[in-house]
């Protein structure tokens, strides 16, 4: 074998070579995965030799009523029983199960926080109401007291008033006191003027 022939197959090896990481490089950035869907079927015969009249997928719960080597007797959701095989059936939830449930527990938590923050901004709402409320009556209760002071200081001032005409004459006995005055300074004066003309006349009485 000559050296231009040892060198064509080299170049010939190195060329699939680079051909093969082109083109490998792509399919390589696209992983996938192996599906755990499963749908079983269940049969009649107690060998599953038979046609499946149903069949179960992945997740659904069963009860076993029966089972051989290979084959399990079982209550399906719907209540008809049949036999299934038995390597198909795990005392452990399947994942897709255990997904379902975890979804539905995140929605349920997120479903109650959405009512919490809800029943939150009731409560905050109705405590911003009851402290206007309060301040609205402590407001009152300040002009009540403020009202309170000046009647009394009104009621102070009535009775000083009160207390300093206490000891002054009733309005009706100042007009029996005066009228009793005139009548006695007319008296008065009828007899000192009937005294005088008594005295011009030699003590008798002059009309």
């Amino acid at each position: 074998m000559g050296v231009s022939t040892v060198n064509r197959q080299a170049f010939s090896i190195a060329g699939i070579v680079i051909f093969q990481l082109i083109f490998a490089v792509p399919l390589a950035a696209a992983p996938a995965y192996v599906t755990d869907q499963l749908r079983l079927g269940v049969h009649n015969a107690s060998d599953t030799s038979d046609r499946p009249f149903t069949s179960i997928s992945s997740g659904d719960r069963v009860e076993i009523l029966d089972e051989t080597q290979y084959y399990v007797r079982v209550t399906i959701p719907d209540g008809r029983e049949g036999w299934v095989k038995k390597n198909y059936l795990i005392e452990d939830k399947p994942a897709v199960l255990v997904v379902t449930e975890i979804e539905k527990a995140r929605d349920d938590a997120l479903a109650e926080l959405e009512a919490l923050k809800s029943s939150l901004a009731d409560r905050e709402s109705r405590v911003s109401a009851i402290e206007k409320e309060i301040l609205a009556s402590e407001e009152q209760t300040k002009a009540e007291q403020q009202e309170l002071v000046e009647l009394r200081e009104e009621r102070r001032k009535l009775m000083s008033r009160l207390d300093s005409y206490s000891f002054s004459v009733p309005g009706n006995l100042f007009f029996i006191a005066a009228a009793a005055s005139l009548m006695a300074g007319f008296l008065a004066a009828w007899w000192w003027f009937d005294r005088r003309s008594r005295s011009r006349h030699g003590g008798f009485k002059v009309y």
